[in-house]
């Protein structure tokens, strides 16, 4: 059974005697392209390294072969256009072929053509599936990065053209309030390009973490202290005990995780309520929770969670593009770890990411044993 290149599968498959099955292969015709020819080799390169292959035009004898009787094809149809055949060769002194075995390879044809539409309309409905998710997934990114671009490009045209004022005396307070204006929204657009850069790696599966030992205490302490003007309308509360062990990880995007689950509970909770920060450790995992006291999560949000793009509120304080959900489950998924979601009782949601824990001693005597 042989199917071109119009098929939407190549696929070729034999049994049988080799006689046989060299009479089908030539009945397939002639090679569409010739990769090589010349003169047969001396005996001196005979004797050499390597295999020589003479490539030749068939020959009157082996055309005559090719349309035997003995030789039987059977066209494989797709919408009326044929793409590949069924190919037998009956052995020496069978019977002939008779109407009921037409009818049966008939059959068989149509039934291989019917298997072909079938998988050739699956093909086609999954890339139009995939044209449409595509589509769906630049209009959310237009929407999102246009109005996540927009809002701090404002406040910091603003407050640079309120600086460039020459008819206005400033106050060095004043002065002051335009220039951390202008820094706290550039690092907002730092953290978004930060978040589209992290999201197309991941979706490209390009994620190589950078790991080493840290102090991971330490690292959520500095990124609270880096969103403490993000954070300025909640109480943030930090709950890491002294005695954890050192974790091993890739310090930039662990920051990136923190960094947007917190983000993300300021972006989703009223201002004034508590938002906390622990870690501590599980068995041979630590455990890191972000939570917070907002109206938790709507149960019709639940399985979009973690799409790109997608936002779980239209609540009036609710803002975000949409992605830091996305970016830290593909940083913490190629840590090894993995994250989850609950909502809380009297109101609330939290969300709890896991990283591998090894004590540097262990993981060094596993290198040394793999060495040896």
């Amino acid at each position: 059974i042989v199917f071109g290149k119009e098929s939407p599968i190549r696929v070729q498959a034999d049994t049988g005697d080799s006689e046989a099955i060299a009479l089908a292969r030539e009945a397939v015709g002639p090679a569409e392209m010739v990769l090589g020819g010349g003169q047969a080799p001396t005996a001196t390169q005979r004797g050499q390294p390597g295999r020589w292959i003479r490539v030749v035009p068939p020959t009157a004898r082996t055309v005559a072969r090719l349309r035997s009787d003995r030789v039987r094809s059977v066209p494989v149809n797709l919408k009326g256009q044929p793409v590949g055949s069924i190919i037998l060769v009956p052995a020496p002194g069978a019977r002939n072929f008779g109407p009921a075995d037409d009818r049966l390879l008939s059959a068989v044809a149509h039934q291989l053509g019917l298997a072909l539409e079938r998988l050739s309309l699956q093909r086609e409905a999954t890339e139009a599936e995939v044209l449409r998710m595509t589509d769906e997934l630049r209009k959310a990114l237009l929407n999102a990065v246009s109005h996540d671009l927009r809002t701090p490009l404002s406040s910091i045209m603003a407050s640079a053209g309120s600086l460039r004022q020459r008819d206005v005396s400033w106050t060095e307070d004043q002065r002051g309030e335009f220039a951390e204006a202008i820094e706290t929204e550039a690092q907002r657009l730092n953290r978004l390009v930060g978040n589209l850069l992290d999201l197309s790696r991941i979706e490209a599966g390009s994620i190589r973490p950078e790991k080493s030992w840290y102090d991971l205490g330490s690292l959520i302490n500095e990124v609270a202290g880096r969103l403490r003007t993000v954070t300025a309308g909640h109480k943030l509360v930090i709950d890491v005990p002294d005695g954890l062990p050192p974790v091993r990880f890739d310090y930039v995007e662990i920051d990136q995780v923190i960094s947007n689950l917190i983000e993300n509970a300021v972006n989703y909770t009223p201002s004034g309520t508590e938002i906390s920060v622990s870690a501590q450790t599980a068995g041979d995992e630590v455990h890191v929770e972000v939570a917070d006291r907002g109206p938790g999560i709507p149960e019709a949000a639940i399985p979009r969670l973690f799409d790109a793009f997608y936002r779980a509120s239209d609540s009036g304080w609710a803002k975000g593009s949409g992605l830091g959900l996305a970016v830290a489950k593909g940083l913490v998924e190629a840590h090894g770890g993995h994250i989850r979601f609950e909502n809380r009782e009297g109101g609330g949601a939290r969300f709890v990411f896991t990283l591998p824990l090894q004590l540097p001693q262990t993981e060094a005597a596993a290198e040394e044993r793999e060495t040896a």
